[in-house]
């Protein structure tokens, strides 16, 4: 390595570019999490259609194949909420903790498009600290 480039500190336009990117990439990261939240709460609503046919249809059971997919979906979005549902496959109690489930998912998005403050970028480094100890 070069003696002059070992001591080469990156400039104020370089340093903003670098923290742009990261920024971009967070996010990027970010956004994926909300296209999976929101790919959950259509799932969702998708699973409820189907247990409100069992309704409609009068049916005492939520077929088996129904109630394993939406004890898989529920475990999913929470622990506790296919601990709820058990062995109870009546579509009134599924229902209720598909509600629970949707419920949660869009607090999730909620919290999502709140996010965080931005952070500050100073543009030109510790700019005040070099000011004031040329000052001293």
């Amino acid at each position: 390595m070069l003696p002059s480039t070992a001591t080469h500190s990156p400039g104020p336009l370089e340093r903003t570019c670098v923290e742009l990117e990261r920024l971009r990439r967070a996010a990027a990261f970010r956004r994926h999490g909300s296209l999976r939240t929101r790919r959950l709460l259509r799932e969702s609503d998708l699973i409820l259609d189907l247990v409100e046919q069992c309704r409609l249809r009068r049916h005492r059971l939520v077929p088996t194949a129904l109630w394993a997919r939406a004890v898989q979906f529920l475990g999913g979005i929470d622990g506790t909420l296919a601990d709820e549902v058990g062995i109870n496959r009546d579509p009134d109690h599924l229902t209720e903790s598909i509600f629970d489930a949707q419920e949660e998912l869009i607090r999730r998005l909620s919290d999502e498009r709140r996010g965080a403050l931005a952070p500050i970028i100073p543009l030109f480094g510790d700019g005040l600290e070099a000011r004031t100890a040329s000052l001293a």
